[in-house]
């Protein structure tokens, strides 16, 4: 009994942190808890079970303040999300140098998720159609985007999919198309109306999201990268893609470590090849691999230059035996 009395304490203060509107790692919530990260991850899983929807995104968790146990807790002072959005358009108008309404428009930003539709121009129209897309995902239901105009095919049609995420800070949506049988991605704007129809997903099994990695490359499946950098490498990394701060930890001085999931292995091998003798693969035997074709392409490419008169056997086994790029790279 002490000790369960002890635990309730340090649970609450965790969902408390996770309230705040920021997000917080593993690491961060296991100290406030006490305990290890899998315990950690088994109480997150046991909030999600009590109703909180816990977002986890690049390693940051929070809870959504639209969470139906907190529905449940303030329906009587909560607005809807066409409310919400009304008023955050009146307060916008006031501005932020007005002190309240710089206060309320943070508040509204915090408890009404309203950040989703500040970075895309929203006509009525959009707004309605993001609206019932956002109804299908949650009921998972089939929808008819009415009058689609694909920029592709140079046509407008209707197209009955089944959608079941946003894109692009919610300017496209991913769905599966039922015609084509493909999963494709669809520009909001570019949709006439969306009627949400009484039916059900029943390709759920086929959905594929799409991600995008630091470098950009976008894709439906993800590779799981660790590399080890040292100062230099870790400042060219921050410099040319400040995005890559969350996914950079220390490890031991003067050196860091570099995780995160890649779509394509093409722009992680431009940063190393630049930096051979400044960053390791720790975890990775496909981009091991990846890694030595471009070795065996780059000397390739070197013998055409040099009209394959040079380099020689020797030079070929300075380069590629015991290996200057390779041992640069640690591969």
């Amino acid at each position: 009994m002490p000790e369960t009395t002890d635990r309730f304490p340090k649970q609450l203060k965790v969902i408390l942190t996770l309230l705040d509107g920021n997000g917080h790692t593993a690491q961060e919530l296991s100290e406030i808890m006490g305990t290890t990260r899998r315990n950690t991850y088994y109480f997150i899983r046991q909030l999600e079970s009590c109703g909180f929807n816990v977002v986890h995104e690049r390693r940051l968790y929070r809870i959504h303040p639209l969470s139906p146990v907190l529905d449940a807790i303030y329906p009587t002072v909560s607005f809807t999300n066409d409310e919400a959005l009304y008023l955050y358009g009146l307060l916008n108008a006031v501005g932020r140098q007005n002190a309240m309404a710089g206060l309320l428009l943070r508040k509204f930003e915090r408890f009404y998720d309203i950040e989703r539709f500040q970075k895309v121009k929203y006509s009525r129209k959009n707004y309605i159609n993001t609206i019932s897309l956002e109804k299908a995902i949650k009921h998972k239901q089939l929808v008819i985007l009415h009058d689609y105009a694909s920029s592709h095919s140079q046509t407008v049609s209707d197209r009955t999919v089944e959608p079941f995420c946003f894109l692009g800070d919610r300017a496209d949506i991913r769905a599966y198309e039922i015609s084509s049988k493909k999963n494709k991605t669809f520009k909001i704007s570019r949709i006439g109306k969306v009627e949400v129809m009484d039916a059900p997903w029943f390709n759920e099994a086929e959905h594929h999201k799409v991600y995008t990695d630091l470098f950009l490359f976008s894709g439906e499946e993800q590779r799981h990268v660790v590399l080890r950098l040292d100062l230099l490498a870790r400042n060219l990394m921050l410099d040319e893609y400040p995005h890559s701060e969350k996914m950079l930890r220390a490890d031991g001085e003067g050196f860091w470590i570099f995780e995160t999931d890649l779509v394509r292995y093409e722009g992680i091998s431009r940063f190393m090849l630049g930096l051979a003798g400044h960053v390791e693969i720790i975890e990775s035997d496909d981009l091991r691999r990846f890694m030595d074709k471009e070795i065996k392409r780059l000397v390739d490419h070197r013998r055409q230059l040099l009209g394959g008169e040079i380099p020689t056997d020797r030079d070929d086994n300075a380069l590629m035996g015991d290996g200057k790029i390779r041992k640069g790279l640690n591969i």
